[in-house]
């Protein structure tokens, strides 16, 4: 199987649309599943020398550089999420100010205790 280019091409090509619609899909655990098998795929590539085969990977390049501005954009996204995240969980505990030459201060508030009395 790994050594026609053509079926390798196509199977490649199915894996870039399967990849294409998990990132869409937001499954990013079935991300994960693709990597071995695109990485094997990609290997079995190396080399070839059938014209055929080779006009046909210009569209894989294309299909796979979607998939990466794709992904680049949902990294960018995760981290933007956790940094808001990770200020809304500080929110009680720190406050960002700046003094008056524009320099950012920070205050820490000690964890907050309630006074039990019987």
């Amino acid at each position: 199987m790994l050594h026609d280019p053509v079926r390798v091409i196509d199977d490649l090509e199915d894996l870039l649309v399967a990849e294409h619609r998990a990132i869409q899909a937001g499954d990013l655990a079935a991300l994960a599943a693709f990597v071995r098998r695109k990485t094997a795929l990609v290997e079995a590539l190396a080399g070839i020398e059938d014209r055929l085969a080779t006009s046909r990977l210009a569209g894989v390049r294309e299909r796979a550089e979607t998939n990466r501005r794709l992904l680049a954009s949902v990294l960018s996204g995760v981290k933007a999420a956790r940094a808001r995240y990770d200020l809304v969980r500080q929110a009680g505990t720190r406050l960002e100010t700046y003094d008056q030459s524009g320099r950012r201060q920070s205050v820490a508030f000690g964890a907050g205790t309630v006074e039990r009395r019987a």
